[in-house]
């Protein structure tokens, strides 16, 4: 059999946002693909009825949509760029009818949007962006819009920041933008606002009988922290009336809410474990407004588990009557639970990771990662409804995961082994130990195209779940203490995988990891010189610098360390990796991206020179137009050159 190819990525075709019609009688999602030549990604609507599965559109631009009726489907687009430019205003969609035929102009509105919400008579609720000092964009008026673009252009070479984040991972300058919620007429084809002035829309719902509207806002300061600040309001669609119900505080932070027939279900957090904490559910009457606890669940909503063969997303959560379906990741899979009467229930065990799904009734859908294939579409049963990557793999080796597990210090740590193809016991292969990112989420069962390649080329490769990851509850809570149980995890873990497989060359062992990973590989060689060479990627190496440069520093850091620059500025430093800097004896590439606002460029810079100052042998590699998300869904060249420098790094460093 032939090993995974290192362009063996460009070849799944990845699907996303599986979503039922109205009356539930068929069902759309998107397929992604990956256009070698373009250097890009080309999504396309894909209907699913009775059994059939037909692509609905063929632009290769249509990554989101929404049902407008049983028949029809709107989805954005920008089809008159190419003889207009790109218009960085306007927001269009199109609609296509389910037996097919041409999409058509069907709405445009001045203002970039990121949600429309159907309501009776061809109207809408419209979630758009606010530009500070131009809030009266959304009325469409030619000469507001024309100084807008004048005053847009003048000044691009010219930023003016007056808030925290003044920047967004992949989005760049935020201007100060904020989103809010309006109301779009069908009948004037004209939006009105509805939210106030410096205040913005994180979620809103409609209620089944589309009454009434719940939705989030949280007031625009200076700094904008994560979380804790949402507010929870009604808007009656009848009289246009704002109502205040719940607002956050410190034991009730409010992150997301569904609408139930009977009752507004709302995800809350107590942040006993800080911004990592995970929701619990509360439910909100309908007729008093009464917020009650409903349910306890004590892990996280949505699939955590790691892959490099997914893009787009979909529901995490979905209400159907006043029974809740969710994703939830537990251990080292993502499974559907169902809560209903206050009861929460397990619905799939499948190993891997269900990334998205959607439910009618009594009928699911849903995208997931699972048998060491790439996604497909399965029903409730856990029937495969699709087969778009059942060839990908044919005639590939891929490795199964071979579990290991060991305690230490009174915990499990849970983590797998690739072996090489051929795998003989009498010799001596390199070894490849990769860290996940979060640090909160997890490794599962699933395939991850970087280490399938890197077992094709003759290494073993070893992963696992140390303190800090997801899926068990409080064990992801490493505050104030990275470096400490973490570190001592994934030693004790490496050391178990060589006394396992006596075939694994301790002379020949390499490590990588990224965001959180890359973290953990900047603070690896620093107190160890057990690795032959590593490579650090979108890494954090100074708390001090990322406090006050990245898109989340101040929140994450001072959260994260329970420390910030001025109350405890020791402990920030102890547990920055570039403390411990010179101390490092190990040849270290380092790979960033320009706009990674996440865990930003000058991280790896210190790292690098911290590392050539003290004369270690040292490498840097970094991507124009690439940002937090490279190794996932960054052009398909840069996924290319970043894997092979990688792997040329450690072949170059093998003994």
């Amino acid at each position: 059999m032939k090993p995974v190819a290192l362009d063996e990525f460009c070849r799944f075709r990845f699907l996303s946002q599986p979503r039922f019609s109205p009356s539930g009688t068929c069902a759309a999602f998107v397929l992604t693909e990956i256009d070698r030549k373009k250097d890009a990604y080309r999504s396309f609507l894909y209907t699913m009825k009775n059994g059939q599965i037909s692509r609905l559109t063929s632009a290769g631009e249509e990554r989101s949509f929404l049902f407008s009726d049983d028949n029809t489907i709107l989805f954005p687009a920008d089809r008159e760029k190419e003889d207009k430019g790109i218009d960085p205003l306007t927001s269009r969609y199109y609609s296509i009818s389910l037996h097919g035929g041409e999409a058509v102009p069907s709405l445009v509105f001045p203002i970039p949007v990121t949600k429309l919400l159907p309501l009776p008579g061809g109207d809408f609720l419209v979630l758009g962006k606010t530009v500070p000092g131009w809030e009266d964009l959304y009325k469409g008026d030619r000469k507001l819009r024309g100084a807008f673009l004048k005053q847009r252009k003048d000044n691009e070479d010219y930023e003016e920041i007056a808030q925290a984040p003044w920047w967004w991972n992949g989005s760049t300058y935020t201007k100060g933008a904020y989103t809010s919620l309006f109301f779009y007429s069908g009948k004037k084809k004209s939006l009105s606002r509805l939210s106030g002035l410096n205040e913005s829309i994180s979620e809103v719902v409609l209620t089944p009988d589309k009454r009434s509207a719940y939705f989030l806002r949280e007031p625009v300061k200076p700094l904008l922290p994560l979380g804790g600040c949402a507010e929870l309001c009604r808007l009656d669609l009848q009289t246009g009336s704002i109502t205040s119900l719940v607002q956050s505080r410190e034991d009730l932070d409010i992150t997301g809410i569904a609408a139930g027939d009977h009752f507004l279900l709302v995800l809350a957090s107590d942040r006993r474990y800080g911004l990592n904490t995970d929701t619990d559910f509360w439910k909100l009457s309908y007729l008093d407004g009464a917020l009650t606890f409903y349910a306890r669940h004590g892990e996280s909503v949505g699939s955590s588990v790691g892959s490099d063969i997914r893009y787009g997303g979909g529901y995490s959560l979905r209400m159907s009557g006043d029974v809740c379906t969710f994703i939830s990741t537990r251990f080292d899979s993502s499974h559907l639970f169902r809560l209903e009467d206050g009861l929460i229930t397990q619905i799939s065990d499948v190993p891997g990771s269900t990334d998205s799904f959607d439910v009618f009734g009594d009928r699911l859908i849903c995208v997931a990662l699972r048998n060491m294939r790439g996604q497909e579409l399965y029903d409730g049963k856990g029937r495969c409804l699709t087969h778009f990557n059942s060839t990908v793999l044919r005639g590939r080796y891929v490795a199964e995961p071979k579990i290991l597990n060991i305690d230490r210090n009174g915990h499990s740590i849970h983590g797998f082994v690739l072996c090489p193809p051929d795998y003989d016991p009498a010799k001596k292969y390199p070894v490849i130990l990769d860290i996940h990112g979060g640090p909160k989420t997890v490794y599962g069962p699933v395939f991850y195209h970087e280490m399938q390649y890197w077992a094709g080329k003759g290494y073993f490769v070893i992963f696992c779940n140390p303190t800090g990851s997801d899926g068990r509850g409080s064990f992801m809570d490493i505050r104030g203490h990275y470096g400490e149980e973490d570190f001592a995890d994934l030693m004790a873990f490496c050391d178990a995988a060589l006394q396992a497989w006596p075939a694994m060359d301790e002379a020949n062992f390499f490590e990588t990891g990224g965001s959180y990973g890359g973290f953990m590989t900047n603070w690896i060689i620093g107190h160890t010189d057990r690795f032959r060479a590593c490579a650090s990627q979108r890494s954090i190496s100074n708390w001090f610098s990322f406090y006050g440069v990245s898109d989340i520093g101040v929140s994450f850091a001072a959260d994260q360390c329970d420390a910030d620059p001025w109350s405890n500025p020791e402990k920030l430093w102890e547990q920055s990796p570039l403390r411990y800097a010179d101390r490092a004896r190990t040849p270290t590439l380092f790979i960033h991206s320009f706009e990674d606002y996440r865990c930003p460029v000058d991280q790896g810079y210190q790292m690098f020179t911290a590392l050539i100052s003290h004369g270690v042998e040292s490498r840097m590699v970094c991507f124009r137009g690439e940002n937090h998300e490279l190794s996932r869904s960054g052009k398909p060249s840069h996924r290319l050159k970043r894997l092979q420098a990688i792997t040329d790094w450690f072949d170059s460093h093998r003994g």
